[in-house]
Formats: C-alpha cells, structure tokens, sequence
C-alpha cells in the first residue's frame, strides 16, 4: 500500500509535536526539581546563637618597711646600709654582748601576706673576723617587746644561732627560718645580739666594724 507524501508530512509533523511535548514535560519536571531542591536544603539550616564569658584580672600588692632605734620611722631600705641598728657598741671586750631590735612590717597598702627571712650578713672593717652574733624574733615588735638578754632567755624563736651558739658575722642559717607576715601594716620585731668572740687576740682591740643584715620578704601569693 503506497502512502502520499502528504500523509508522509503529517506523520513527520506529529513526531516533531510528541518530541516537543515530550520535552516541555521534562524541563518542567526539572524545574520542579530544582524548586524542591532549594526548598530542601533551606530546611536543612539550624538556628544558632552565641554566648560570651569574660574574665576581670588583678595583680596583688606587697611591700616592706623596717624601723629601728636609730631609723625610729618606718620606710624602705632595700640597699645598704638600711636602717641603722642602734647597737651603742663602741667599746666592746671579749664576751660582752649588745642587742639592738629590728621592726619589719608589711606597708599599709600591701593586700597579701607572706614571710620574712634572714638572708644575708656581710661585715666589713679590721674587727670583723671577731664579730658573733644570733638572733631572734620577739613575741613583738618593740619597743613592746624589749631586746635584750631576757630576749633571748626561755624558749625564743631563733633566726640565726641557738641558745648555746653563734654565727661569725659573715654566715647565715644553712637552713633559714621564715617568719610569718600578714597584710596592711603587720609587724614583726626581731632582736640580734652582737659580741666579740671570747678569746680573741689582743690586736682587735681599738679596731672597728660594721655589718649589714639583709632580710628578704616574700609575699604568699
């Protein structure tokens, strides 16, 4: 059975319609496609918040003055020679002792407490290698606690030395004793006992010395 070219033309023309259906359904399931995309990844996002925390910071305060009875008002005296340590000691012999105190306290502005510790003796002049000394911490500072012999009378705290012995001026404690120290004004008194050895040479005599006692003060914090 033959078929006209007319017929052939419809024919053609009705695949190229189907074809051209076919695709607008496909770029419309696309596009949906695309649309349901997005609508699926946009509810896929969380909400979100933050929070902050902030630390405030401050350093603490510590300080030392020191008094005596030749430097009766308290100040600072972190170089030598210090506080002068009124020992009236101009004519000393074997074996005879004299005593000048020390008050040590934490300035008024200090914030902490902490310790004070006998750190250093160092002697100058030709008398010195005949120096002793020992010391120690009075129930209080003076003048309401005296420094004297009774100082060192009955069960004291001993810095350096011990009720049956002394140091050469030129040595510390190998094991130093701490004193406790509060804040805002906290005193300590201490009281060191200075002699020329028993038995010493006679060429000492008319010669002359100082010593410089170092204390060094550590705050808790």
């Amino acid at each position: 059975m033959e078929h006209s070219p007319h017929g052939a033309q419809q024919t053609r023309r009705g695949l190229r319609r189907r074809r051209t259906l076919r695709w607008r359904r496909v770029r419309v399931i696309l596009a949906a496609g695309l649309v349901l995309g997005v609508g699926a990844f946009a509810t896929i996002a969380a909400w979100t918040d933050t929070e902050n925390a902030t630390g405030t910071f401050g350093t603490s305060v510590f300080a030392t003055e020191s008094q005596s009875a030749g430097s009766p008002t308290y100040a600072g005296h972190p170089t030598a020679p210090g506080a002068a340590l009124a020992f009236n000691a101009t004519a000393m012999s074997p074996g005879t002792s004299f005593y000048a105190w020390l008050n040590i306290r934490t300035t008024p502005a200090s914030t902490v407490g902490g310790t004070v510790t006998l750190t250093g003796a160092t002697p100058s002049g030709a008398l010195a290698p005949a120096l002793q000394y020992r010391a120690v911490r009075m129930a209080g500072p003076s003048p309401g606690s005296a420094c004297d012999a009774t100082a060192f009378s009955g069960s004291p705290t001993f810095i350096a030395g011990s009720s049956s012995t002394y140091l050469a001026v030129t040595q510390v404690p190998a094991s130093p004793v701490a004193s406790a120290i509060g804040a805002a004004g906290a005193q300590l008194g201490f009281c060191i006992e200075v002699r020329v050895a028993p038995g010493s040479d006679n060429s000492y005599q008319g010669q002359a010395a100082t010593v410089t006692w170092t204390f060094t003060a550590t705050s808790a914090s």
